[in-house]
């Protein structure tokens, strides 16, 4: 067989090439059959499209349909453009075998199926873009385009904390005519999308590391979470919101709530009870301390909550003992002393020369309990409340109005009420070095100058000046004012 092809320069310049193979003579059989098959496509095809123009009329196509209609428009002009670039090369081919006489050639059998191909290829890319448009136009109704996902709860944990994390795809807001979509994990804060990444875990690591940021000065035993909602969620998002994962955390940073949680350890001091034993023996005026009383020391751990650097919540999760209270023992004699009459009854004599309000004002150097009413101490002495207190408070249920005594013998000082927090207070000098006040009285019984005796009733529990509740405030202090802690002379 002959084939001649026409040169460049012109159709004068023809060469002649023998080819061994031979022409098919049924190629146009196959070719026609080709052809019906084509044809019936082509009808279905046309049947299809009139029965999804029908249905296009009837809902307007979304944003979606056209932007996916857009892109097979674009791969179905590339296939179109390719045959009808073959089909004008085959007719300028016959149009110069006409002037040379002679009889137009068909194309060789592959040369027509090719063509046949892509006519075919157009055809299919016009029913998958009618499919298409059909399962586009079920996702618009939804605002979502489907993928092809689990339905189940996917959960990531962070820093110990469980965030719940919904698969599930969505659109972005609003989109424009010609927007790309990109599968990505939306980062939502409080159903607020903050940005979309392209890696699933170096979102959730930059979470976990903001928390850990959070939490760095503090020790082991602490945890920390999102106290607002946060979400990643997997979905369809504009090219527009895609970012990196580090960058969408860090310009979101003031959107985040975060509660952090960690103890707080603290110790404090158990009072001890103070016991009286009576010595049937002893002269009533007896007093001795045959024991000291020491506190206990107890442990706290608090539990403390701070939502954004502010606490928020304070929980006693545990209280231990470390050290038990042991208690003070006073030994008091219950024997009545003898009363001695003096023959000389002279006016010199000083027993006369004191009323019943008058006390002997001798001091025995050493305390005692100035509440006979309780002995329990509900403040010690030392820091409390961000303050130092001066003394010890004595109190319990009923103990207002109750008497208050003399811890021992000396001259009145002070007795009277001033601004100094105190109320209505009464300070005893005992003459050898120490002093003795008893504050926040509701009444007095002694006045300024007056001698008094140990045990001697001075005033009655009261809460005047600066306090919380009927208490007796007792300090002890040195002639020079240095206040001392009165739990060391009991």
């Amino acid at each position: 067989m002959k084939t001649k092809f026409i040169s460049l320069d012109g159709f004068n310049e023809i060469e002649t090439v023998t080819s061994k193979k031979r022409l098919n003579k049924n190629s146009h059989k196959s070719f026609s059959k080709f052809v019906k098959i084509s044809r019936e496509l082509i009808s279905d095809a046309a049947a299809q499209r009139k029965e999804n123009k029908a249905k296009k009329k009837a809902a307007k196509p979304s944003r979606v349909e056209l932007h996916y209609m857009n892109q097979r428009k674009q791969g179905s002009e590339k296939l179109s453009t390719s045959a009808i670039a073959v089909s004008k090369a085959h007719k300028a081919r016959n149009r110069v075998l006409r002037r040379k006489g002679q009889k137009p050639a068909l194309l060789k059998s592959k040369a027509l199926l090719g063509l046949a191909a892509s006519f075919t290829a157009v055809m299919l890319c016009v029913l998958a873009s009618a499919g298409t448009m059909s399962l586009t136009a079920q996702a618009g109704e939804e605002g979502v385009i489907k993928k092809n996902m689990p339905k189940s709860t996917n959960t990531i944990k962070v820093n110990d904390t469980q965030l719940s994390k919904t698969v599930h795809t969505e659109l972005s807001q609003s989109m424009s005519d010609g927007d790309i979509l990109t599968d990505g994990y939306g980062l939502y804060i409080d159903k607020q999308l903050a940005g979309v990444s392209l890696d699933k875990e170096a979102l959730q690591s930059e979470l976990r590391k903001l928390l850990d940021e959070h939490k760095a000065k503090y020790d082991s035993t602490t945890t920390d979470e999102f106290n607002n909602e946060v979400e990643i969620v997997y979905g369809a998002y504009k090219s527009m919101y895609v970012a990196d994962s580090a960058d969408i955390v860090a310009n979101n940073k003031s959107k985040f709530s975060i509660n952090l949680y960690t103890d707080y350890i603290t110790t404090g001091k158990v009072d001890y009870d103070v016991e009286v034993k009576y010595d049937d023996d002893k002269y009533e005026d007896y007093s001795k301390v045959t024991q000291k009383g020491k506190e206990g020391v107890v442990r706290y751990i608090y539990r403390l909550t701070y939502t954004d650097g502010v606490q928020t919540d304070t929980v006693l999760t545990k209280e231990e003992t470390i050290k038990k209270p042991v208690n003070k023992i006073v030994v008091e004699g219950t024997k009545e002393r003898p009363v001695e009459v003096e023959e000389d009854d002279s006016a010199d004599d000083d027993s006369s020369s004191y009323s019943s309000d008058e006390g002997s004002g001798a001091s025995s150097g050493s305390f005692g309990w100035p509440l006979p009413y309780t002995s329990n101490i509900t403040s010690g002495y030392g820091g409390r409340w961000g303050r130092f207190h001066s003394g010890i408070d004595i109190a319990s249920g009923g103990v207002s109005g109750q008497s208050i005594v003399a811890a021992d013998g000396g001259t009145v000082e002070w007795a009277g009420y001033d601004s100094s927090g105190y109320g209505n207070y009464v300070i005893i000098n005992h003459n050898n070095g120490y002093k003795t006040l008893y504050g926040h009285c509701s009444a007095l019984y002694v006045s300024s100058g007056q001698s008094v005796s140990k045990g001697q009733s001075i005033a009655a529990v009261g809460s005047t000046g600066d306090s919380t509740g009927p208490h007796l405030h007792f300090e002890i202090r040195t002639s020079g004012g240095e206040r001392l802690n009165p739990a060391n002379f009991f």
